[in-house]
């Protein structure tokens, strides 16, 4: 069967989580209604970069779950959202995919950003996570990761190493267009999907965006510049083992002589 992605691209409001949680579940609403399997949300979109960072999180588990899984209730569609999470004292930046039932997989950023200067700068401020993480939908294996960890190419390959045929990257800078994605999915194989902010962020600047939907074979499938909005791709994970065989950038590598 085919999977039905859906990626949400918003504004997120520095510091007003009433707000930009609401824009989530009006946005995760369109996503239901075009029957997504999966509906994807930027990085850290519930408090943005904020000073209050600290007081605005919440636990993987908290309010925006919740919220969530009651907008989810009697559907099989789940959504993989980021925020800032809080765990006893510390702090990460967190991808959380929730369902109606719960939360089925949870995956912290492993690559902190560190050439900014407030809250920009994690290292200062928050925990890094120390694994991957996979999860299933529909019998097809996915990774996620979070804005800076997928400039590193090893985090893609690794994905691809592990099995996955969808990779689901959020993110929370100024764009991040098919451009940017396209080596990563055609060199690995990968289905992805990549989600972006758009409107202005905590100092003014401009987020054009650049939502995407990149098929296994580095072909657009959709993409959102300059707006809110939701697009929908549907997508063929099956088809990725035979293609990734086949794939003279995966199959040709020398793990043995790398460092």
């Amino acid at each position: 069967m085919t999977i039905r992605i859906a990626v949400a691209q918003m504004e997120t409001i520095p510091g007003d989580v009433q707000h930009n949680r609401s824009r989530a579940l009006a946005l995760a609403g369109e996503g239901l209604k075009q029957q997504a399997h999966i509906i994807l949300f930027p990085e850290g979109m519930i408090t943005g970069y904020c000073d209050r960072f600290e007081e605005l999180a919440e636990p993987a588990d908290g309010p925006t779950a919740q919220a969530f899984r009651s907008l989810l209730k009697g559907s099989s569609t789940v959504v993989l959202f980021g925020l800032v999470e809080r765990e006893d004292s510390r702090f990460y930046e967190a991808a959380v995919l929730v369902g109606a039932q719960g939360i089925f997989a949870h995956y912290r950023k492993t690559h902190l950003w560190w050439a900014a200067t407030g809250v920009r700068n994690e290292v200062e401020h928050l925990t890094a996570g120390d694994k991957l993480v996979t999860f299933d939908l529909k019998g097809h294996k996915c990774g996620v990761m979070i804005c800076y960890d997928g400039d590193f190419p090893e985090m893609t390959r690794s994905y691809a190493n592990l099995g996955c045929s969808m990779l689901f990257w959020i993110n929370m800078r100024h764009q991040r267009g098919h451009n940017e994605v396209k080596d990563l999915a055609g060199r690995n194989s990968m289905i992805m999907a990549v989600c972006c902010c758009c409107g202005k962020n905590e100092v003014g600047d401009a987020c054009p965006g650049g939502s995407n939907i990149t098929d296994h074979h580095a072909r657009l499938l959709a993409e959102i510049w300059y707006r809110e909005g939701v697009i929908v791709a549907d997508v063929d994970p099956a088809s990725v083992p035979q293609a990734r065989k086949a794939n003279v950038w995966y199959t040709g590598r020398r793990p043995d002589l790398y460092v």
